[in-house]
């Protein structure tokens, strides 16, 4: 599957690294971003996936895309069931 939603892409150094993000995916409060580490030249060093919520679970990181979107539909479902997350959601 490819990247879907945002194509808005960021760069910002993090602990020295730069790193470019890609929102992939945004549902009931819940984000599914790609995190690129890149080089000076903007060669990818490596990648991983981060899902956040607004649950209060810590956000997650994946390696791999597959593991990434179940986690993302599982925590989505989630969201949906929970009556504060979902107050949030309607208010803005």
């Amino acid at each position: 599957m490819g990247r879907q939603g945002s194509t808005l892409r960021k760069l910002r150094g993090i602990a020295g690294m730069p790193s470019r993000t890609t929102e992939l995916k945004t549902e009931a409060g819940v984000r599914l971003t790609l995190v690129e580490e890149v080089t000076p030249l903007g060669t990818v060093r490596a990648s991983h996936y981060r899902l956040t919520t607004l649950r209060p679970n810590q956000q997650r990181v994946l390696a791999r895309l597959e593991s990434a979107e179940e986690a993302f539909d599982l925590e989505v479902n989630a969201s949906l069931m929970d009556p504060v997350v979902q107050a949030l959601v309607t208010r803005h």
